[in-house]
């Protein structure tokens, strides 16, 4: 069990114990294998499908785990005077890619952006998204 996982998610709010138990359970086999479909990753027909009806469940709302992720990230920088988060957008453009040409327009380009934060501190660093 990855520690930083449990201390990130541990206090996210989602009724039920148990719901919480399974999301940081989802959130160690997804983040072991990125690369990997929920399928490849969950191991088990029955893991797949428990993940599938989490994310189909009524009672969780994205919002709920985001608190509790955003609970988690106010209480390590309380304990650091100075923490820098330093933010990017990049825009990225498909519009002239070759494997996509014939295929129609979404609002006159095929584009999107990534936002990527990294946050700093004199001890140590976190970034907040992976490359692959």
């Amino acid at each position: 069990m990855e520690k930083w996982i449990t201390a990130e998610l541990e206090r996210t709010e989602l009724g039920d114990k148990r719901r919480t138990k399974r999301l940081i359970k989802i959130v160690e086999y997804l983040s072991a294998s990125p690369e990997a479909s929920v399928p490849q990753a969950s191991g088990t027909w029955s893991q797949t499908k428990a993940t599938y009806k989490f994310w189909d469940s009524p009672y969780i709302k994205p919002s709920m785990i985001r608190l509790g992720h955003i609970d988690a990230t106010v209480e390590r920088m309380a304990k650091h005077q100075v923490v820098l988060a330093i933010q990017d957008t990049t825009e990225l453009n498909y519009t002239s890619h070759k494997a996509l040409s014939g295929t129609g327009y979404l609002d006159s380009k095929y584009a999107l952006l990534t936002k990527s934060s990294l946050s700093i501190n004199s001890e140590h660093t976190g970034n907040t998204t992976r490359h692959y």
